[in-house]
């Protein structure tokens, strides 16, 4: 699709309920436990040229599923309008060492726990998805906005060749924290990258969640990205071969590489 063409229909979409298929990850999973969704995590907002109101279905938001368009968009960093909501957002404890996760809330099919419940929302493009950590100064998550170092700890890549692990039909993904992470108050920030073969129509989906992370410490984070900042539009694994865009390009399964995908940004620090 070209980016003309996805003007309109992201215009579409936010008009009409349930058009548009991308999705927000709202909800935060602390070993495995569900928690209400942006309780933890920052509440992002729809285009400015949308506002909801009382036509809208009961808790209906798909409004903010649209993605943000290249890695120089200063949303990149946590979402649209996402640092507004600090102020009312909670941090959660977590213990290095443990497992987290997001869960996918809101789709272009709908809202998780509202509506038709035989169907829950999931991650709508094929691509990977990573999630940094950056330490707030001070660990003051109020007025901290992402734009210091951030360091990569975990990274859900392709399958195999022509399916990536969280790409169909699925809804959470789940990681460790490393056990020497250093204590203190986190941005936690999943991205949900569809790289594609166009130029300059790289979709990100962003949330940032606001951790306080316990335990020994010990470790030394290395390999650190900035948002934006870091990536570049033609980086390798933003602009792909057409044999790893699932969606842009007559190319049949047999064919498919995704195996050879290298993703952006640094490696992953493991502890």
């Amino acid at each position: 699709m070209r980016p003309d063409s996805f003007l309109f229909a992201t215009l579409g979409a936010v008009i009409i309920p349930g058009t548009l298929s991308h999705n927000v990850e709202g909800i935060l999973l602390v070993n495995g436990t569900e928690t209400p969704e942006w309780k933890y995590v920052l509440d992002i907002e729809g285009p400015e040229s949308f506002q909801p109101d009382d036509r809208l279905p009961p808790g209906w938001q798909g409004y903010k599923v649209n993605p943000i368009i290249g890695p120089d968009n200063p949303n990149v960093t946590c979402g649209r309008g996402a640092f507004k909501a600090a102020m009312r957002t909670e941090t959660a404890d977590v213990l290095a060492g443990s497992e987290v996760g997001f869960r996918v809330s809101t789709d272009g099919g709908g809202t998780r726990n509202r509506g038709d419940t035989t169907r829950q929302p999931t991650f709508y493009h094929p691509g990977p998805a990573q999630v940094y950590l950056s330490r707030a100064p001070n660990d003051d998550l109020l007025y901290y906005h992402g734009d210091g170092d951030w360091f990569k700890i975990a990274y859900a890549g392709p399958l195999n060749s022509t399916d990536w692990s969280l790409w169909p039909r699925v809804s959470d993904f789940n990681f460790t924290i490393p056990k020497t992470t250093p204590p203190g108050r986190y941005l936690m920030r999943i991205e949900n990258l569809y790289p594609t073969a166009s130029s300059g129509f790289q979709q990100f989906y962003v949330n940032c969640a606001l951790v306080n992370i316990m335990g020994p410490g010990g470790g030394t984070p290395t390999g650190f990205a900035r948002f934006p900042g870091t990536y570049q539009t033609d980086d390798p694994g933003i602009l792909v071969p057409p044999n790893q865009d699932l969606l842009g390009g007559p190319v049949e399964l047999e064919d498919m590489r995704l195996l050879e995908y290298k993703a952006p940004g640094p490696p992953v620090w493991t502890g």
